[in-house]
């Protein structure tokens, strides 16, 4: 019995996490995986790409989250200070009704 013989046999596979126009990504690994990663557009200027690296950082919040690890807090703590901080809101939401 014959086997059927694929006729893609000679085909390369598509490289479908490439995009038209990017420039070629290198894998640095790291020890510490980062997950924030910009790769330049085509013809973008070096401190464009800097913004958008930032605007990333600052919409996942990566600095406020090495602050808050910097440190060790205790569960009483945390909870105290999630109290304080429901507390103002209400105090300030309820200012802002008042007028």
């Amino acid at each position: 019995m014959a086997y059927k013989r694929s006729k893609y046999k000679n085909r390369k596979p598509k490289d479908y996490n490439k995009r038209r126009g990017d420039a070629p990504r290198s894998n640095i690994k790291s020890k510490r995986p980062s997950h924030v990663s910009v790769y330049p557009k085509n013809g973008e200027h070096p401190e464009r790409t800097i913004k958008r690296f930032l605007k990333k950082c600052k919409k996942l919040k990566i600095v406020e989250e090495y602050r808050k690890r910097e440190y060790f807090e205790k569960p009483s703590e945390k909870r105290r200070r999630m109290k304080m901080r429901r507390l103002a809101i209400i105090k300030k939401e309820a200012a802002k009704n008042k007028d």
